[in-house]
C-alpha cells in the first residue's frame, strides 16, 4: 500500500498522469516531435547541398542542348582564326591596316584606370554576347557572322603580334582570361545560332516553342554567362597583364 501511494504522489508532483493511456499519449507525441526536429534539421542541412546540385545539373543538361550548336560555333571560329592568320601572312599590307584599325579603337583604353578597363571589358563581351544571342532569332545568322569576323581578327592580330613578341607571348597573353571569355562567348552564339533552328522550324511548320527556348537562353546568360564573362574581365584586367610582366 505504501508503495502504490508513493506512486500516485510521484504521478501528482510531476503533474503528468504517467499511469494512465493520455500520459503515454504525450510521451509519444513528445517522442514524434523530437524525431521531426532532428529530420527538419537534416533536411535545413542538405538543402543548400542539393540546391547546388540542382544548379549543376542545370546547367550541364543545357550544355548537352547546345552540344551540336556549340560545335558549329567553335568550327567557324578556330576555321576563321586559321583563315585569318594565312591572309596576314600572305598579304601584310592588309593586316597592317585591320592591326591599326583595332589599335585605334581600342588603344585609349589602355590609358584609363584599371577598373575602368576591368569595366570596359566586361560590359563590351557581355553586350556582344547578349546581341549575338538575341540577333540568332534571325535564322542563326548573326551568331555565324559575330564568331567568324572574331575568329578571323584574332588570327590576324595573332600573325602580326607573333612576329613581333613571338608566340609565347601570344599564348599568356590569351589563356588566362581567353580559357574563360571564349566558351562564355562562344555558349552565347550557340544560344543564338538554337534559337534561329526553332524559327526556322516554325517558318516550314514544324512544331517548336521559340517563346521557351528564348526565355530559357537568357535564364542562363544571366545566371551563368554574365557573372563568369566578369571574372574574364577581372583576369583580364589584373592577371594577364602580371603574367606578361615576366616574360
Amino acid at each position: 500500500m505504501e508503495r502504490e501511494g508513493d506512486y500516485d504522489l510521484q504521478e501528482k508532483r510531476e503533474g503528468v498522469p504517467i499511469g494512465t493511456p493520455e500520459g503515454e499519449m504525450e510521451n509519444k507525441g513528445y517522442a514524434a516531435t523530437e524525431k521531426d526536429f532532428s529530420t527538419s534539421n537534416t533536411e535545413a542541412k542538405t538543402w543548400p547541398e542539393s540546391r547546388k546540385k540542382s544548379r549543376k545539373a542545370e546547367f550541364t543538361g543545357y550544355i548537352r542542348i547546345l552540344w551540336p550548336y556549340l560545335i558549329i560555333i567553335v568550327f567557324v571560329f578556330f576555321g576563321s582564326l586559321l583563315t585569318g592568320y594565312a591572309s596576314a601572312a600572305s598579304f601584310p599590307d592588309m593586316a597592317n591596316t585591320m592591326m591599326k584599325n583595332f589599335s585605334s579603337r581600342f588603344g585609349p583604353l589602355l590609358t584609363m584606370s584599371p577598373l575602368y578597363i576591368m569595366l570596359a571589358i566586361f560590359l563590351n563581351n557581355a553586350f556582344v554576347s547578349l546581341v549575338s544571342l538575341v540577333l540568332g532569332l534571325a535564322l542563326g545568322v548573326f551568331p555565324i557572322l559575330f564568331i567568324a569576323s572574331n575568329g578571323y581578327l584574332v588570327g590576324v592580330i595573332s600573325y602580326i603580334i607573333g612576329q613581333q613578341r613571338g608566340f609565347l607571348f601570344i599564348l599568356l597573353a590569351l589563356l588566362p582570361h581567353g580559357v574563360v571569355e571564349l566558351p562564355m562567348v562562344f555558349l552565347s552564339a550557340s544560344i543564338g545560332l538554337r534559337l534561329g533552328h526553332h524559327v526556322f522550324l516554325f517558318l516550314i511548320g514544324r512544331p517548336t516553342e521559340v517563346k521557351r527556348e528564348f526565355k530559357k537562353g537568357l535564364k542562363f546568360y544571366f545566371i551563368w554567362i554574365v557573372p563568369l564573362l566578369f571574372v574574364a574581365a577581372i583576369i583580364e584586367t589584373f592577371v594577364t597583364p602580371l603574367i606578361l610582366s615576366l616574360i
